[in-house]
């Protein structure tokens, strides 16, 4: 049988190891068995197994390519079939760190220099939370960049707004400097590109430095950051708004070591720094490839829903600390609060989270004034509605809040916020903080007259859940650990006694899991402290644990005559009650169950459900009669409500029948985020088979939708049609006439505030202008893709698909109203609503000129020309600012000749063309000037005027004329001819 087991182990799939469970079932025989003949074998369990085929993929990879990136290797893991998240992968590379730091080697005095620079510089990185977790990849390859022989790395830190890029940089100049590979007078020198981005001439003067004369306004020579950094690191933030000149320019520098200020000629100017850049963008598509060739350390930081949960808390307890100690008050925040602080969606990250906590705060503060409070009270009432929703989620995962976090928070002024305190506080102090919870609850019921018998039955039950909830924290936030880690805390004795007396326990009660030796350990190093001090400890469940525990107990009483046997020390019959506690295996909180809703056409499903209910006397079914008149918009938001008062965290299987409801799935699924998976048939024997394997505590929504799918085999099989548009990908139609600003700006903002959520969602530019019209292009666009929504400065006006403008975009009202639309999708099918076509389009008959003497720069044209339109009544007041800032996202001149400023079509009040010819030619941006200047102040009902007067802007002989008009008529009749017009 050994030798079965062995050659079975040694051909197991290393992504998913064999079970004893697996292995019993295979040959037979009992789980308790198998366990004994693998221990016999000396073969680890599956878990230990899995870790050491990870590692060893790890090692393997790492001895061909030492300076391999983060991403790069999840790649090449994934390439392995091995799936593993950040957070492990950083663990595993502590794991390899460890082993190798471990091993017995010659150190020249050169390598061992080295060591303690790296050892004495770590500390640089202690400010992050996250640096032995999620963290400790990135930061691995942070060291390596500083410490990268002759002058460090270039690298490049990218991820999403509000993840910690900056910190990371100031966290690595620290690094530089207290491991000695810069001078301690090294400069660090942090510029946001985006500060200057509207200007890329003045971009790259306070990075390189100009001479005098080199543009208007240059009236003396002065020194860029590039010179002020040398012998330093320099931190570019918003890199990728860095235009391409500006990126050339620093490649330039980086190869060379030399540069140019603006306006220079000969000289050449020397500069060695070190290069920290970060962007919030895809590196492909927004840095140049020279540019990016030349920076060798891309670390990428995850977003915080990438992090584990115990991470989120140290940054949530970090923030109140910082608070507290600007107010310079005691903070207490109520555990709803906390909870309410872990689950919310937070969408900017880390940013936003320490700003949502100090809203909070601030709120708070002002109740602590207003009332003359001692402390501030941080509670549910006095945080943003975004941010109370977190509590809604509480429900599936309530588990796994209650083993992170079981109290208030207190946070006193000056405390220290290091992870590494908080991972000390959290893991060896909660014995010490358990003992004082009783106290305080034993003394205030005795305050108030209660009996003894009295306060054992208030708090037994509790104490016993307060137990358990310190046992599960350290089951998730101990695993991490090792045994030598928790010796330098509480000693090796204790550790020790602690393995020796749980095997005691084991021989009576089977086998417990590792992470109780660690409970044990640092419960039983509190007891002997206070026993030592000579203080009472107080069970007031004593009877009771001995009643309903009495096994538990008797294994407890055998531990402590070990204990005073090793110790000399006589535990109480109190304590020898808290040990019981320990050893009691409490069953696993009720694991919620596949929910099932039948969902049919009449009163069928109803009538499915009751009698499969009675059957089985089970109530957890939900059933839908869906009228035949009924809506099928109005039965998908009543499914969806049914489906979300059904789900136990499991997930959703819809029985239905026909018709509309086979798609409904799918859509309640994107809206809710539910798993739910539909079959499209249903009688009465399916409906019994899925309640009744649904709450069996193995089901899955997998396992159970396969076995349902089974019983259909002998039956003809419906197909389950969907209708087109949910087989074709979403996208988001951005708008401009031009097709370029505007609609570009809409798509990067989209990026950069919604990120990974709208990652499956293509964002489209259309233009007005182009070779195909826009109802040409639009017809295009919704044969390939389901349209969420268009955006832009241009409403194409299409049934069925909203619209926001460039203008809502900029409020929070408006992303509301776009998250809302990005989470539902469409019932609807779009049409485009096309408008009737003329030969010559009434608004050209209608243009207005000018003719400008006086005027030389763009905002001055641009300036004349509103101020024209304003008096006339056709644009609103702030109309001006509107085409500023729309120019700002780039020029866009027709032929090279013809500029075409314009803006948000929810500026103008009446549609409008008013076309100005300049005396002399002025610059009108990216180094292209014009004499020509078409100001469009439409909305869709012109587009038709656009795509004319773009067609005679492509006309060579057209230019011509229009160059050579002096007058408002001649103009006119180049673009009119002798069409009727209204003067």
């Amino acid at each position: 049988m050994k030798n079965e087991i062995q050659k079975l182990i040694m051909q197991e799939d290393h992504n998913s190891p064999y079970k004893d469970m697996d292995l019993a079932k295979h040959f037979s025989i009992s789980r308790e068995y198998i366990t004994i003949l693998r221990r016999e074998l000396q073969i680890p369990d599956s878990r230990e197994r899995k870790q050491k085929y990870i590692l060893s993929e790890i090692q393997e990879i790492l001895k061909i390519r030492p300076e391999i990136a983060l991403k790069e290797l999840k790649i090449s893991l994934r390439s392995k079939n091995y799936t593993i998240s950040d957070y492990l992968l950083g663990k595993y590379l502590q794991i390899i760190d460890r082993q190798h730091a471990s091993k017995k080697m010659l150190l020249s005095k050169e390598d061992e220099k080295q060591k303690k620079d790296i050892r004495r510089g770590s500390c640089a990185f202690e400010n992050l939370i996250g640096v032995h977790g999620s963290l400790y990849a990135q930061i691995q390859q942070a060291k390596a960049g500083m410490l990268y022989p002759p002058h460090g790395l270039h690298c490049l830190i990218v991820g999403e707004t509000g993840v910690g890029k900056s910190e990371l940089a100031e966290s690595m100049y620290k690094f530089a400097l207290e491991s000695a590979s810069i001078s301690t007078k090294a400069p660090f020198n942090i510029f946001n590109c985006a500060d200057y981005a509207d200007n890329p001439q003045l971009l790259i003067t306070q990075l390189f430095g100009c001479v005098k004369g080199a543009y208007t306004g240059a009236t003396v020579d002065r020194k860029g950051l590039i010179e002020q950094t040398d012998g330093g690191i320099l931190f570019l933030d918003e890199v990728h708004r860095l235009s391409s000149e500006g990126q050339e320019m620093l490649f330039q520098l980086i190869d060379r070591g030399h540069f140019r200020r603006l306006g220079e000629t000969d000289a050449i100017h020397k500069a060695n720094i070190q290069l920290i850049a970060a962007t919030t963008e895809n590196i492909e598509t927004n840095l140049l490839a020279t540019f990016k060739r030349r920076i060798p350390m891309l670390i990428s930081l995850p977003a915080l829903s990438e992090r584990p949960l115990t991470e989120r808390l140290h940054l949530i307890e970090k923030f109140f600390n910082n608070e507290a100690t600007r107010m310079n008050v005691v903070l207490h925040v109520t555990l709803d609060t906390m909870k309410a602080y872990l689950l919310y969606d937070c969408m900017g990250n880390i940013g936003q989270l320490k700003s949502d906590i100090q809203v909070a705060c601030a709120k708070s503060f002002l109740d602590f004034v207003m009332h003359k409070d001692e402390i501030v009270h941080v509670d549910v009432s006095n945080l943003p509605l975004h941010v109370k929703k977190g509590l809604l989620k509480l429900s599936g995962r309530r588990k796994q809040i209650d083993s992170l976090i079981w109290k208030d928070g207190w946070f006193e002024p000056g405390a220290e916020t290091t992870e590494s305190k908080i991972l000390t506080e959290d893991i060896y102090s909660f014995p010490k903080e358990f003992y004082i919870y009783i106290e305080q609850l034993y003394d205030n019921y005795e305050k108030h007259g209660i009996t003894s018998e009295k306060i054992n039955k208030l708090i037994g039950a509790e104490i016993e859940k307060k137990l358990q909830n310190i046992i599960a924290h350290s089951q998730r936030r101990m695993a991490p650990l090792t045994l030598d880690e928790v010796a330098k805390v509480i000693g090796r004795d204790v550790i020790n006694l602690s393995q020796e007396i749980l095997q005691i326990a084991e021989k009576e009660l089977g086998e417990f899991d590792q992470s109780l030796v660690y409970c044990l350990a640092v419960h039983l190093n509190a007891a002997f402290t206070r026993l030592g001090q000579g203080k009472k400890i107080i069970n007031p469940n004593l009877v009771a644990i001995k009643e309903k525990f009495s096994c538990e107990y008797a294994a407890a009483c055998k531990m402590a005559l070990a204990i005073e046997y090793r110790y000399k020390i006589e535990l109480p019959d109190d304590e020898i009650g808290y040990i019981a506690l320990y050893l009691h295996k409490t069953e696993t909180e009720e694991e919620g169950r596949v929910g099932v809703v039948v969902a049919a056409h009449g009163s069928v499903a109803s009538a499915l459900l009751d009698v499969a209910s009675k059957l089985l006397n089970v109530t957890h079914g939900k059933s839908f009669n869906m009228s035949f008149e009924q809506d099928p918009t109005d039965a998908c938001e009543d499914l969806q409500k049914i489906v979300y008062e059904a789900d136990e965290g499991k997930g959703v299987l819809l029985l239905v029948d026909m018709g509309s409801l086979l798609t409904f799935g799918e859509i309640i699924q994107a809206r809710t985020k539910i798993h739910v998976e539909t079959i499209c048939r249903v009688d009465t024997m399916m409906v019994i088979e899925a309640l009744r394997r649904s709450i069996l505590p193995e089901a899955t929504l997998g396992n159970l939708v396969e076995t349902i799918e089974g019983m259909l085999e002998t039956f003809p099989k419906l197909p389950v049609e969907k209708s087109e548009q949910f087989k074709k990908e979403k996208a988001i139609i951005t708008t401009c006439f031009t097709g370029e600003g505007a609609a570009v700006y809409c798509s990067q903002r989209l990026r950069k505030i919604f990120g990974k959520k709208i990652s499956n969602i293509s964002l489209l530019h259309m233009g007005v202008i182009g070779e195909n019209n826009i109802d040409q292009q639009f017809a295009d666009i919704i044969k390939k893709y389901e349209i969420l929504v268009i955006i832009g400065s241009v409403n194409p006006r299409v049934k069925n698909v909203p619209y926001i403008s460039l203008r809502e975009l900029m409020t929070q009202e408006g992303l509301d109203h776009l998250s809302r639309i990005i989470n539902t999708p469409l019932i609807n099918i779009p049409t485009f609503l096309q408008l009737k076509k003329e030969k010559i389009p009434k608004i050209i008959k209608s243009m207005k000129f000018l003719i400008l003497q006086e005027e030389n720069t763009k905002n001055k044209v641009i300036h004349k020309m509103c101020e024209y339109l304003v008096k006339t009544g056709y644009v609103e007041l702030n109309y001006e600012q509107a085409v500023l800032n729309r120019e700002k996202l780039g020029p866009f001149l027709v032929n090279n000749k013809v500029a075409l400023p314009h803006a948000d079509s929810s500026y103008v009040k009446s549609p409008v063309i008013l076309f100005a010819k300049l005396a002399k030619p002025i610059n009108w941006g990216n180094k292209q000037s014009t004499t020509l200047v078409c100001m469009l102040g439409l909305d869709i009902d012109g587009k038709d005027s656009v795509q004319y007067l773009y067609k005679k802007f492509l006309d060579k002989k057209i230019i011509q004329q229009l160059e050579k008009a002096k007058t408002e008529k001649e103009l006119r009749e180049v673009l009119i001819g002798n069409a009727n017009y209204n003067k």
